[in-house]
């Protein structure tokens, strides 16, 4: 190799090894989170030689340790490397790094001449790792007190910090990049008046010290001094530190514009802080008028000097086209240099640009980690990202520990977003214990800081009285003011308490005004609301065909609950022609997507066969899955009841019908509540218990539940589980129909013939029973009642019981019917011995209707009796004799048949005879 090319190879070595010093110092004294401070200085490594492939850890290693001048510049980055294994764990070793970092700093000869700025950079940096090594403790303490004091101040950093050192008369503060004041000091002819000019530096840096209190009993009117004095002698610092404290009224009355004049001055100096604070002066109009041109301006020039939070600020001029052209890639570029720089803010925009994909592919683990890098470094935002990303496992697995331990850091860091989630975890109990009081302080804290979210769930807890007070009117308060901030959720909270008018006088004309300015917003499921107050007429006028828009327009958008109240319109034909079929189709596709009231009323029509074939199975199955998987869907638990105690989809079982009677009553509801009371009345699936049939009906028509009335009354008129009181039974009777509670209805009727009403009728039927001593028809009737012909108090038991009461009083048409209930199974198990004794009971008594039975059931042989032609011929000429038409042709068919069967076997006897007549002749 020629000497020539040597030498170059030499000299590239030179600059990268000096360029890597450099950088490393700058990355050191930029560090503000010291909690991360390796952690920090270690990643930075990992970075430097991922974007610098053509360099090797091992081999930069190596160059240094060679070096001439190693121990004197290179000393505390070889320490570095052997502390924390940089490229290679095999090469930790603490002792070693001990060494180097203690030979660098401890210097044997006072009046040693410092002759080179790399000397004096790596005496700093093994300060910075030596004191971290054996002061940590004490370092975070310092450093924490003071970011909590300065952690609202977007220009706070520009401060100078009390830790100087002092090599040859040169003052240095170790905790600002000093690179271009060393350079100069040693470029100065005259090193004697450059250390002259840093007596303006203590200055301003005393004054630091009275600002804050830091080793001084805190000042600030006398800081505000010591600035000044610095400043009028030409320190930039100090004059970007004066300007400071006029923008803020720190030891001076505020005064914007000489905050500005200050800033501009130091600016022009070349101070890169004072730069940046130029240019936030001009981009938030602070003692100059706005404008966002010269703002970027600034922004360049403090960039330029490698100022991380200026490099920042141009990446979201960049990315917002703020004062210059709107470019993402440029905006990402600033970014990635500002991070590099350690600067946490640019950390969490590199995430935002990953997360939303600006400049970059949509990459949420990347996202994930520059969030987690930020908020290591502080930044309240990236804070409140990494616990939203470990929540909810994007870019990683969740996390609720970690998710609540980085909302936490970043609520006490004052971010109401954070505020707002940390009070989510703590009202749901998410990674933490449920507490709803601290849920309530959370949300009420960053309701104050004008998060609308927050202020919406700050409504919720006065609402609901949930972690405070309840206070209706103070929810209605927070939701009006949240609705005037804006808020979509607010004016939709509003517009529900308008229509109740709970917390405030009710007003529907404001409700459904709100309510159809947000459907007109699309928002959220408002027009779902709409479309319901259309239909019920809340604010305005009734209007089905709107409703049914709206419902339409809300389903087409996903929303379950317009598409449920779509099939009802369908099957109703309101708003729209009646098309059943369509109503099944719409309620089978909510059953598919597991909403529970679709699913529910899928098994409605199966039962009832709306849209479809009737199907009890299906029914039933339908009922099963929503009783089961919501314990609060009270009728989904009546429906599967009823069907298990009228066997029909499944097994007749009184016991799981009593089970869920039960279920639903103990969830207030007062059919259920009836229905167990019939239970304990009648032993179904219970032991009988008439006093606790007598409170279930007692709890059931207190919630004016119509069949209840009847049903105590006739406890009362009976002596069923209370005392008898005629009169009160049959006030509830007239009650059950509307009537006077003195009204008698028997003095109104002669028969129930001219009664028109379903319920009079029952009335009438009711009270002949309690007054006729015979009142076996009375009983029948109302099992007639009970068991067709009334659609709401509809009860296949009670039918039975009625049919059972009027049969043992000697009733026949109750014996028949009595009979048909054990055929069928109707309120009693399927009991083909007893329904064949009660037929020929009811038969032989004259009942044409079982005689005519009888005669079926011998005709076709079923019923557990043989076929008996002759049998079934007798009944049914005895029907026919009583006037029964629908057994004539029924008789007649038999005869024919019982004549051309006889014929034939006439005939068979008459071959017979023929040909034993035959056989005799040939014998």
């Amino acid at each position: 190799m020629a000497s020539n090319d040597i030498e170059s190879n030499h000299n590239d070595n030179e600059n990268i090894l000096k360029d890597f010093l450099k950088d490393f110092y700058r990355q050191v004294v930029r560090i503000e989170n010291y909690s991360n401070f390796e952690t920090i200085l270690k990643e930075w490594m990992y970075d430097f030689f991922k974007n610098n492939e053509e360099m090797e850890s091992k081999t930069i290693l190596k160059l240094m340790e060679d070096h001439e001048e190693s121990s004197n510049w290179f000393s505390s980055l070889i320490g570095f490397f052997y502390e924390h294994g940089i490229g290679d764990d095999n090469i930790i070793d603490n002792d070693k790094s001990l060494d180097y970092y203690l030979s660098t700093t401890i210097i044997k000869d006072e009046n040693k001449k410092f002759v080179s700025v790399y000397q004096i950079i790596n005496i700093i940096i093994a300060k910075y790792l030596l004191s971290f090594r054996y002061y940590k403790d004490i370092i975070l303490d310092k450093r924490d007190l003071i970011a909590k004091e300065l952690r609202h101040l977007e220009n706070a950093y520009v401060m100078s910090q009390n830790q100087f050192e002092n090599f040859n008369g040169l003052e240095i503060n170790l905790c600002k990049d000093e690179i271009i004041t060393i350079e100069k000091y040693f470029e100065s002819l005259d090193q004697f008046d450059f250390v002259e000019k840093k007596e303006l530096i203590d200055l301003n840096n005393l004054g630091y010290s009275y600002q804050y209190g830091i080793g001084k009993e805190k000042d600030e009117f006398r800081a505000f001094e010591l600035y000044l004095e610095s400043s009028k002698r030409g320190n930039s610092s100090a004059q970007n530190n004066l300007g400071y404290c006029y923008q803020n009224g720190i030891g001076i009355e505020k005064d914007e514009k000489k905050a500005f004049d200050c800033y501009l001055k130091a600016a022009n100096d070349g101070d890169l802080y004072a730069q940046y604070n130029i240019g936030v002066c001009y981009q938030n109009g602070i003692g100059v008028d706005k404008d966002d041109n010269e703002a970027f301006q600034w922004f360049i020039k403090s960039a330029e000097g490698k100022n991380s939070s200026a490099q920042n600020k141009l990446g979201v001029c960049y990315q917002n086209g703020v004062g210059i052209e709107k470019d993402v890639n440029e905006a990402f570029g600033w970014y990635m240099k500002a991070a590099k720089g350690g600067n946490a803010d640019a950390e969490n925009n590199l995430g935002t640009c990953y997360k939303e994909g600006i400049s970059v592919e949509k990459d949420e683990k990347r996202a994930f980690e520059w969030f987690l890098k930020a908020a290591k470094g502080g930044n309240s935002d990236a804070q409140t990202s990494a616990g939203h990303y470990y929540k909810n496992g994007i870019g990683r697995e969740k996390d609720l520990d970690k998710a609540v331990h980085w909302f936490s850091k970043a609520a006490d860091n004052g971010n109401e977003i954070a505020q707002y989630h940390l009070g989510g975890c703590y009202k749901f109990g998410i990674g933490v214990k449920k507490d709803l009081v601290k849920a309530f302080e959370l949300y009420k804290s960053s309701s104050s800081k004008n998060c609308l979210e927050a202020q919406i769930q700050l409504g919720n807890c006065y609402f609901y009285g949930s972690g405070t007070e309840e206070n209706k009117e103070m929810a209605y308060e927070i939701y009006k003011s949240a609705a005037e901030k804006g808020s979509s959720r607010g004016k939709y909270n509003l517009s529900l308490i308008y229509k109740s008018g709970v917390g405030v006088r009710k007003n529907e004309k404001k409700a459904f005004e709100l309510i159809k300015q947000l459907a007109d917003e699309n928002y959220f499921d408002s027009k779902w609301h709409l479309g319901y107050y259309y239909s019920h007429g809340i604010g305005t006028e009734i209007d089905e065909e709107k409703a049914f828009k709206c419902y339409e327009e809300a389903a087409d958008k996903g929303n379950n609950n317009a598409m449920f109240n779509l099939s009802l319109f369908y099957q109703q034909g309101k708003g729209v022609e009646k098309d059943e079929k369509k109503a099944f189709e719409l309620t089978k596709k909510l059953s598919e997507k597991e909403y529970s009231e679709g699913q529910f009323q899928l098994g409605y029509y199966y039962e009832k066969g709306i849209g479809t074939d009737v199907n009890k199975e299906k029914a039933f199955e339908q009922y099963k899955l929503v009783a089961e998987k919501d314990i609060n869907h009270v009728q989904s638990q009546i429906c599967l009841a009823s069907l298990y105690e009228d066997g029909e989809g499944v097994e007749k079982d009184l016991v799981k019908a009593f089970e869920w009677f039960e279920k639903a009553a103990n969830e207030e509801n007062r059919v259920a509540q009836h229905n167990l009371g019939q239970c304990y009345e009648l032993g179904n699936g219970v032991e009988k218990d008439l006093i606790k049939a007598f409170e279930y009906y007692k709890k059931s028509n207190e919630q004016n539940y119509y069949p209840a009335k009847f049903q105590l009354g006739y406890c009362y008129v009976n002596g069923i589980g209370t005392e008898v009181n005629k009169e009160k039974g049959f006030e509830l009777y007239n009650e059950g129909t509307g009537r006077n509670k003195k009204f008698n209805i028997l003095l109104k009727y002669e028969n129930s013939d001219e009664i028109d009403s379903d319920l009079d009728k029952l009335n009438y039927w009711f009270r002949k029973a309690a007054e006729d001593d015979d009142n076996k028809v009375a009983l029948y009737k109302l099992g007639e009642l009970y068991e067709t012909e009334i659609e709401f108090i509809r009860s296949k038991v009670r039918a039975f019981d009625f049919y059972r009461q009027a049969a043992e009083k000697g009733d026949i048409n109750g014996k028949y019917k009595l009979g048909y209930c054990y055929e069928n199974g109707i309120g009693i198990q399927v009991d083909k011995t007893k329904m064949i004794e009660l037929y020929k009971e009811a038969a032989n008594e004259g009942n044409v209707d079982a005689q005519n039975k009888l005669g079926f059931l011998y005709e076709e042989g079923k019923g557990g009796v043989d076929k008996d032609i002759d049998e079934a011929i007798q009944w049914y000429k005895k029907a026919v004799e009583n006037g029964c038409q629908k057994s004539n042709e029924n008789l007649d068919n038999l005869l024919k048949l019982k004549e051309e069967a006889d014929k034939a076997n006439k005939d068979n006897e008459d071959d017979e005879t023929k040909e034993d007549d035959e056989a005799n002749e040939n014998n």
